[in-house]
This record gives structure tokens, sequence and C-alpha cells, in this order.
């Protein structure tokens, strides 16, 4: 018989700690899978995080780190600023989440803009770093 490690789902904890939480005056939305709306925009109301895995990551020994995306769609620059609200307040050491303990949040590619085709919606995106261990 092989034993395999199972370790907390980070896309669902990260889930957890974003949806409905409050930043910059506005209760942001948490999906991983982006509901279209008119013309293929993801559907409102935004600001909209939507959380995604990324290539990469590592499983040592002890521990394992994932990569997750996080994206943020809203008007304007409020996209950027949700986005750097919600990475500094998620980041750290020690995070309790209702699907498991979570070494480390930290930061692999900091909040930016980046391009999107949209006359009413911004994008910003960034990369984060999710350490844990198994949990049998």
């Amino acid at each position: 018989m092989i034993d395999g490690l199972v370790f907390p789902d980070t896309k669902v904890a990260l889930l957890e700690l974003i949806d409905g939480a409050t930043h910059m005056d506005e209760t942001v939305r948490a999906v991983t899978w982006l509901q279209a709306g008119d013309y293929g925009a993801p559907a409102g109301p935004y600001p909209v995080a939507h959380i995604q895995g990324r290539p990469g990551g590592t499983t040592g020994f002890v521990d394992r780190v994932d990569r997750r995306l996080i994206e943020v769609y809203a008007p304007g620059e409020l996209a950027l600023d949700v986005l750097e609200s919600i990475v500094a307040s998620i980041c750290g050491t020690g995070i309790e989440t209702p699907s498991g303990y979570l070494d480390k949040i930290e930061v692999d590619e900091n909040p930016e803009d980046v391009p999107y085709q949209s006359d009413t919606l911004n994008k910003a995106a960034a990369t984060v770093l999710v350490t844990t261990r198994p949990i049998n």
C-alpha cells in the first residue's frame, strides 16, 4: 500500500480568506471560476477576485509551496487598490482557514495593473506563494 500526503487546498483557503472581505470600502466577491456577463466580461458585482493556480511551486520533505494567481476586476484604479489591500491582509504566517492551516502566505509577484480590453473594467494581478504541511 502506498501512503500519499494530503495537503490543504490552497485555492479554496484563499477563497475563504478573500470572499466577503471589505477592501477600499468595497465588499470583494472571490471566485475560482469566472462567470461571464455581457460581451464575455466577468460578471459583477465588482470588485471580483479570481483565484487560480500557477505553474511552479515545490514539494519538500515536510511542506509544500503552491503558487496562486489573484486577479481583481473592477472599474478604474479600484482594481489595483483592492488587490494591494487584499495582498496586505492575507500575507503572513500561521493562518487558520476552514480548509486547513497555512504556514505562510508571501508575495511572489507584486500587484500590478495588467492589460485588459474593456472600456469599463481594469484588471490587476499578483502571485502569492502559499506554504502548507500535510493534513494526514
